[in-house]
């Protein structure tokens, strides 16, 4: 299973705020909004993906210890 990057989590950001945008327009479309950020959007992105990233390392643990 490949692991889910920043980069992952942002495009998933993007298209759930923008839902509407179509398929063949969401690489020029993604690019735009990233140059659209500024800092605090990124540390703002960035604190809510380490959480998830925190909570599914939690999920893992308690998995293994249950084996």
């Amino acid at each position: 299973m490949r692991k889910r990057t920043f980069e992952d989590f942002l495009e998933e950001m993007c298209f759930r705020i923008n839902p509407t945008v179509l398929d063949d327009d969401m690489p020029d479309y993604f690019d735009n909004w990233l140059g659209s950020l500024d800092g605090e959007d990124y540390i703002r992105y960035a604190n809510i993906f380490a959480q998830e990233q925190f909570l599914a390392g939690m999920d893992r643990c308690i998995n293994k210890l249950k084996e």
